[in-house]
């Protein structure tokens, strides 16, 4: 395969939005008044609200909203006996009442009732995951007693991160534009693509999103003196602990992986998810296997489950 990727036009807009997202990511548990976020994207308080729509297709209260309720329903998958209002407070919600109109209202189901293991819908959702087998806890079970996902915690550095962020990210078409944009960037760089360093996120959780709003962002390791242009990005992601498994094989493999961790091993151990995306952290450029084999760490942020909450051992 030729290492020449082609570029499509820039846009300054997307960079600026992007920025916002970023932010709104890293602050999901505070107050996000709409003139910060302007302020972020250098925008005009008067024109951000339509401009933000007009690329994400939500508003900023939706947006912000939707965040807040996919985190709220991963903390309370992932911590099986984490209380309700914990976790609402966790996620910036004011009260335990408010959180529970705007789960009900989002996913047709009061989080009482919910038993934190049946994947939970949106009435607007695309149904990403269709094609794909879903497993029991008894079928996720016989993975871990024939160790056939061994799981590693470690430690991960500081990096600074390059990326492309892509929406209504299952066009393959549009991924693929985005995949070799970056890679192309990276080269005019004077980056090696032979050492290129990749990693695939998305805050998105693919059950929950509607297909036309999923988001991945292709990222790759850069210096710290490098700087953003066009279509693509620049964050710093923080150090962090991650809970990994090594994943070569198709996109089944890769899934099912990600079902093992998130709807057995997470649940089952002291942690629960950070605050962060979780990552495709490539150990071969995916086109290197014909976006067919996935030689990759499927990387789970963690935080100890202990460290912010202590259960209620009263009855």
């Amino acid at each position: 395969m030729s290492n020449s990727f082609e570029s499509p036009t820039t846009n300054p807009y997307i960079e600026r939005i992007n920025a916002v997202i970023d932010y709104i990511n890293a602050h999901i548990t505070t107050d996000l008044p709409l003139n910060v976020l302007a302020e972020k994207a250098a925008f005009s308080p008067f024109h951000f609200h339509r401009i933000f729509k007009s690329i994400t297709g939500e508003t900023v209260n939706q947006f912000v909203n939707r965040l807040r309720l996919e985190r709220a329903a991963a903390l309370l998958k992932g911590a099986p006996s984490m209380s309700i209002l914990d976790a609402a407070t966790a996620c910036g919600f004011n009260s335990a009442s408010v959180f529970s109109r705007s789960f009900k209202k989002h996913f047709g189901i009061p989080p009482r009732t919910w038993d934190r293991i049946t994947p939970l819908k949106n009435s607007k959702n695309g149904q990403v995951l269709d094609g794909f087998p879903r497993y029991t806890v008894e079928q996720l079970a016989a993975f871990e007693g024939q160790a056939s996902f061994p799981v590693v915690i470690e430690s991960l550095p500081a990096r600074q991160l390059a990326y492309i962020r892509i929406r209504a990210a299952y066009n393959w078409e549009r991924n693929m534009r985005a995949y070799h944009t970056l890679l192309n960037w990276y080269q005019r760089q004077g980056g090696d693509i032979a050492t290129a360093q990749m990693i695939g996120m998305s805050p998105d959780d693919p059950t929950l999103v509607p297909l036309e709003k999923y988001q991945y962002d292709w990222c790759v390791i850069v210096p710290d003196s490098w700087q953003a242009s066009g279509e693509i990005s620049m964050r710093p992601f923080p150090a962090c602990t991650i809970a990994s498994v090594v994943c070569d094989g198709d996109i089944y493999l890769v899934d099912k992986i990600w079902q093992y961790l998130f709807d057995y091993w997470l649940p089952r151990s002291r942690y629960q998810p950070d605050n962060l995306p979780a990552m495709e952290i490539f150990l071969s450029l995916p086109h290197l296997g014909d976006f067919q084999r996935w030689h990759q760490r499927c990387a789970l942020p963690i935080t100890d489950l202990y460290a912010h909450w202590t259960p209620d051992i009263n009855p």
